[in-house]
């Protein structure tokens, strides 16, 4: 691993590289790093981890290392020095100088510049040697940070090394393998100066036949990478007998001996028979602390291996131990999870909305006792914003009563949540308010009481119900409205719509849209992610709703690929309403990819003339042709 991030400083090219778990890969990026700084062989790398947050934490560690560490000091006193009498206050970085000039040393939270100190302003400096290290400078990102456009000083990063940047979400969310692949190929690759492509270096474990670790160290899939796999285990001991007689001895031990030292006696009284035609690519991997017995913990690396295997199988330690995972992988899902919902935040207040609003929409789930609503903001390229959301509480139901005897309890609640939010103002950043314009009220359950409500109240309110499996529909030009993923039908006389939408679709629609980053390279929002105001109370019950259910890939040989909803949480009410709201933004004419970039109005229906109306104005009863006009409306930048 070292000599490859050597080489590639040196001479280019990109280079993957899998070894076993827990050996040092992110130590050995870090220290690569600072090694090639202080020669001078490369002036600006950049090491690129699983987060932003954890890459900062090595950096801390970096820093620390460069203060504190008095060998260091005494072999690069022009480097530990200076970093020594900034100490813990990066402001006094700003101030140093050394013989009145100043280092231009820098200590940041994702990044450290090496102080600038000429071979003159050292006395004591051999005058047939120049520093090398002046002005070198190393950032620590995450994957999930800000990677497109880093540069330092009008400098751009003259390498990259990617340090394990998967975790288990990750390497089973074939969304987050995709988008990760993109970031190293575009992002990544696109780091270096505008006539050169950045030399990069990955250092990895295998979890998974498709994760990134796994693609990238397949010289078939990604031969430009020339992808290496290493494993602990290079040849097995003869005598697998006696391993599996340890590994059952191991895991059958007994509750008076809760570390194995049964087990452990039986590997020492036949250690050189077990191990003998045995080979391991580190013998040193192994742990040398002592029991409490007096005697070691492992006796070698062999032994080390072989306890791995028996308290956590086979399968998981040829994956992280030997980057060799079997051929049957479990499902693979998208990977979101309640805390990456609970990361995307918009940094607007409860009820702000961005200044280029397309949309204002709002959705509500009925339950028996409470119904879940959320209303959202969604502006051209389908970003949005949750800026409101809360729960309607149903008052006089109780168990005894069965669904249809609790209707007229859910009504009452509708009525009382219509005029709370039809109160409320929600502005924008100049000040301007914006009404909701769009809002779907479930009626899969509690139809009486939907149908009821939107039949007295109209206006902004439609019914709506999921469909799985759905069934496309055609357009027909007096009772039926037809979009990709939702159609609308004119149910009687009263002129209800009923909106069908694709149940599946809009919930990936929406973890899609929390698996993309709040901000783009400039700190705006991005079009086509979504997030949540911004609040000192926690959003964790929302997330949870959010990421209750996965749309999840299982292969299974024999039977091909099955996709289906694996559910995790049965609370999955606000889930419910905010693809309800997003299919609303559908409805009002927002669009993810739109032709030419340029958000198209849709048409309305009055009666069964249609007539063209301009967006952002949004649809105030619904009608809404899915037919796109020649021309369209420009939006705004956002600010």
């Amino acid at each position: 691993m070292l000599r490859s991030i050597i080489d590639a400083a040196m001479y280019g090219g990109d280079q993957a590289i899998a070894g076993p778990r827990g050996e040092g890969k992110t130590t050995i990026a870090t220290h690569a790093a600072l090694y090639l700084m202080i020669r001078g062989l490369s002036p600006f790398p950049v090491v690129i981890g699983k987060s932003q947050g954890k890459a900062q934490l090595e950096l801390k560690a970096i820093k620390e290392q460069l203060q504190q560490n008095e060998r260091f000091i005494a072999d690069y006193p022009e480097i530990g020095i200076p970093m020594q009498a900034v100490g813990g206050w990066s402001s006094r970085a700003r101030m140093q100088t050394v013989m009145g000039n100043p280092t231009n040393i820098e200590l940041a939270a994702d990044h450290l510049a090496f102080p600038t100190i000429e071979r003159w302003q050292l006395p004591d400096w051999p005058k047939e040697i120049e520093p090398a290290s002046a002005g070198q400078v190393l950032y620590c990102l995450g994957v999930d940070g800000p990677v497109r456009g880093t540069k330092f000083r009008n400098c751009r990063p003259t390498l990259a090394i990617i340090d394990d940047i998967e975790d288990r979400e990750a390497a089973a969310s074939a969304v987050l393998v995709e988008k990760n692949e993109e970031i190293i190929e575009q992002d990544i690759g696109g780091l270096g100066a505008s006539a050169e492509r950045i030399p990069r270096v990955m250092l990895c474990t295998v979890q998974n036949r498709r994760c990134i670790a796994y693609r990238f160290t397949d010289p078939k899939i990604k031969p430009s990478w020339r992808g290496k796999r290493y494993r602990k285990m290079i040849k097995p001991p003869d005598r697998m007998d006696l391993v599996q007689q340890y590994i059952e001895l191991r895991q059958t031990r007994s509750l008076d001996d809760p570390d194995a030292r049964v087990a452990f006696q039986f590997w020492k009284e036949n250690q050189s028979i077990i191990e003998d035609g045995c080979e391991v690519s580190n013998i040193h991997s192994y742990s040398k602390k002592l029991h409490a017995d007096g005697q070691p913990l492992e006796l070698s690396a062999i032994h080390a291996y072989y306890n791995r295997v028996a308290d956590v199988g086979a399968k998981a330690v040829a994956t992280e131990i030997d980057n060799d995972p079997p051929e049957e992988a479990g499902p693979m899902g998208n990977g979101l999870r309640p805390d990456i919902v609970l990361q995307r935040i918009s940094g607007l207040a409860r009820r702000q909305l961005p200044l280029n609003v397309q949309a204002l929409t709002a959705a509500i789930d009925l339950g028996k006792y409470r119904c879940h609503w959320v209303v959202t903001g969604w502006w051209p390229g389908f970003g949005g914003v949750v800026v409101d959301y809360g729960v309607a509480e149903v008052v006089n139901t109780d168990t005894s009563m069965d669904n249809e005897a609790s209707e007229p309890a859910i009504y009452k609640a509708l009525l009382n949540w219509r005029d709370g939010l039809l109160q409320k103002d929600f502005v924008d950043a100049s000040g301007s308010k914006h009404p909701v314009q769009f809002c779907m009220v479930d009626s899969g359950t509690f139809t009486n009481a939907a149908y009821q409500f939107v039949r007295e109240v109209g206006g902004i309110f439609h019914v709506s119900k999921g469909i799985n499996p759905y069934t496309p529909k055609k357009q027909s030009t007096a009772t039926t409205i037809a979009g990709a993923n939702l159609h609308a039908t004119k149910l009687g006389a009263a002129g209800v719509w009923l909106y069908e939408l694709d149940t599946s679709y809009w919930k990936q629609f929406v973890h899609e849209r929390f698996l993309t980053p709040t901000f783009d390279d400039t700190n705006m929002l991005r079009r086509g992610s979504l997030s949540l105001f911004q609040t000192e109370a926690s959003h964790l019950s929302f997330a949870q709703h959010i990421a209750s259910e996965e749309l999840v890939s299982e292969f299974k040989e024999g039977k091909g690929s099955k996709v289906y909803w694996s559910v995790k949480n049965e609370n999955n009410h606000w889930l419910d309403a905010t693809y309800m709201a997003a299919a609303a933004g559908e409805a009002c004419g927002v669009k993810l990819i739109a032709p030419s970039e340029v958000e198209v109005a849709p048409k309305q229906i009055d009666g069964d003339k249609p007539k063209p109306k301009p967006v952002p104005q949004a649809q105030r009863h619904g009608q809404t042709r899915f037919k796109q006009r020649q021309g369209g409306w420009i939006p705004k930048r956002r600010s």
